[in-house]
């Protein structure tokens, strides 16, 4: 099945749930407040979260950038984290987007973590040592 080459062969640990339930207030707070939702940036936000997360990620530069990534340590993963929010924080006062194109993008990538994870949890059967 392609799921599941999609997904770590690991089973998903708590901190993936959360990340999920974050999602879960994360997207009444802020795309339910927007009188309008553009269709098409959510649905866009939605493929590329989709794509990320399955063929890229496992792709061969996918795979690489994660074992780099894991390669050097916590404290430089949060420096680069840090420095992707502030790359994208400098971008976006550069450039004059609607924040209604952005929160919809924004929330159709998110939709799409929480599906990929409630697919991931309900394809390994457990989470964490806990099984259903």
């Amino acid at each position: 099945m392609v799921l599941r080459r999609w997904l770590p062969e690991r089973p998903p640990t708590w901190t993936d749930v959360l990340a999920g339930l974050l999602i879960l207030v994360w997207l009444p707070l802020n795309v339910g407040d927007l009188q309008t939702i553009y269709l098409s940036w959510f649905l866009f936000g939605s493929v590329a979260g989709l794509v990320s997360m399955g063929p890229l990620a496992n792709s061969l530069i996918g795979e690489r950038t994660g074992t780099w990534f894991r390669k050097i340590g916590v404290l430089s993963r949060a420096v680069s984290i840090l420095a992707f929010v502030a790359i994208v924080w400098f971008v976006r006062g550069q450039v004059d987007l609607p924040g209604k194109i952005v929160t919809s993008a924004i929330g159709g990538f998110l939709l799409s973590i929480l599906v990929y994870t409630l697919s991931y949890i309900l394809s390994a059967g457990e989470i964490s040592g806990w099984t259903r």
